[in-house]
């Protein structure tokens, strides 16, 4: 295929872009959402003053893309099994070992990059605190929420991929707090024991009227 100049200017600016998410994404893990800066971001980065300007607009269009590719990250590392691999499951009462490799490849990709970890827990506190950044959450939760469905032949994947999606925040926040070994070496048999108990209990109870003890 013919690279256009178009297309060359197009493929300059995604890689400019990146470049800036990440420099960004660096930023927020080091010094949190007071050291991100246009400034600081260009400096980590290399690059011109006036780029994060250039390709975002402002700083809140900035976090809205490190938003977006947080969970892009995330969508990667959903752990996904199978029809067949459930069917084996059910019929030998074990997990199948293809079940194992993929629950440890979740966990090893999740704690890849414990500097986009950190990052994005620090724009949830942010979040909390300004509810402009909220629907952008919502929208990679979301798109968390979906992808980790697709995974869990349940009556009510989406109530059960939320119960994994607790989980996962919940060990992320833990490790990158303090590092337990113990939780790492666990942190597979977690996410299997969690995404069977989606499939097979229902989660669509009517929680309005708990019952009585």
């Amino acid at each position: 295929m013919v690279n256009t100049p178009g297309s060359a200017r197009r493929e300059a600016a995604s890689s400019m872009r990146a470049r800036l998410i990440e420099a960004a994404i660096g930023q927020l893990a080091d010094e949190g959402m007071r050291g991100l800066t246009h400034r600081r971001v260009e400096q980590r980065a290399h690059v011109s003053q006036g780029l994060v300007k250039y390709h975002f607009g402002c700083l809140d269009g900035l976090i809205d893309a490190v938003v977006g590719h947080m969970a892009d990250v995330e969508i990667d590392a959903v752990m996904h099994v199978t029809p067949a691999q459930q069917a084996e499951a059910a019929a030998t009462g074990t997990v199948p070992d293809a079940v194992w490799a993929a629950a440890r490849e979740a966990w090893s990709a999740a704690m890849a990059r414990p500097e986009l970890v950190r990052a994005r827990f620090e724009l949830y506190l942010h979040a909390g605190r300004h509810p402009a950044l909220q629907d952008a959450i919502r929208r990679g939760r979301e798109r968390f929420i979906e992808a980790t469905a697709a995974s869990l032949p349940s009556d009510d994947p989406r109530a059960g991929a939320r119960m994994v999606l607790a989980l996962v925040s919940g060990m992320l926040l833990h490790q990158i707090s303090a590092p337990d070994p113990e939780l790492d070496a666990l942190a597979p048999t977690y996410l299997l024991a969690t995404s069977a108990a989606a499939m097979l209990f229902p989660l669509d109870a009517d929680v309005s009227d708990p019952p009585s003890a």
